[in-house]
């Protein structure tokens, strides 16, 4: 089963930005774990909270530089590429607009989190401005948003509904966290209204890369092509012009 060329639309992966990598040694063992698992493309998507406080973008562009440096000193076959998880707020359009935020790398798409308790009406009214501005919405981590696990159907009607792309987490696809979250997955996967699949690793251990996994879970219980359509997502991203 060929598991190379592997991509990650949804990574913590650079050092001191959020609640991933403390240290530079500690990124350099989540590339690594990358590699092992497959990767050759990760979407570095460091959380980003513009409501309470501003992107470093300066820093994040430094952090970023300095992973792919290492990545060529090894002599991987890994890019990382620009991106952020932003937790949506009524400004996100406006400094999407001003490149005071990265989308995912040089697409319109954006990777946008939202509070767990959102209802897809608030989802739907923040992909609205995301059009109007000219980005596409991706929905981070679906099955986390609580009011809507509990029907997927209407997720599945959102989804066509308001254009959104949704991505699902390995560990869920994986060991869902309970059974409405279970029940939420396995609706969502067998319709195929899941777009894509992302580690959102933090680090090596306690939120690791298991993107090889899932991988090969979804090939047992949803057939290989739909389970390489899911892990090469970010592939449709790179031919958008996606530059290192």
């Amino acid at each position: 089963m060929k598991t190379s060329g592997f991509t990650d639309i949804h990574q913590h992966v650079l050092w001191g930005l959020d609640d991933g990598p403390k240290t530079p040694e500690q990124m350099r063992a989540l590339l690594a774990q990358n590699v092992q698992s497959g990767i050759s493309l990760i979407f570095a998507t460091s959380h980003a909270y513009p409501k309470t406080r501003p992107f470093e973008l300066a820093l994040y562009r430094e952090r970023l530089d300095e992973a792919n440096a290492y990545c060529e000193s090894q002599g991987w076959n890994l890019r990382v590429l620009s991106g952020c998880e932003i937790h949506y707020c009524d400004s996100v359009p406006d400094l999407l607009t001003a490149g005071r935020l990265p989308a995912l790398g040089s697409s319109r798409h954006v990777l946008i989190e939202f509070d767990h308790d959102a209802a897809l009406s608030q989802i739907g009214e923040a992909a609205d401005s995301l059009y109007r501005a000219g980005f596409q919405p991706v929905v981070a981590h679906v099955e986390r948003y609580r009011r809507i696990v509990r029907s997927p159907r209407r997720a599945m009607e959102a989804r066509e509904e308001y254009g959104l792309i949704y991505q699902m987490n390995c560990e869920t696809v994986l060991r869902p966290a309970g059974l409405w979250e279970r029940r939420f997955a396995e609706k969502l996967l067998n319709a195929r209204a899941v777009d894509a699949i992302a580690t959102d690793a933090h680090d090596t251990a306690l939120r690791p890369v298991r993107m090889r996994e899932a991988y090969q879970q979804i090939v047992r219980q949803y057939g290989v092509r739909y389970a390489g359509r899911l892990v090469r997502f970010g592939r449709q991203l790179a031919r958008e012009g996606i530059a290192p």
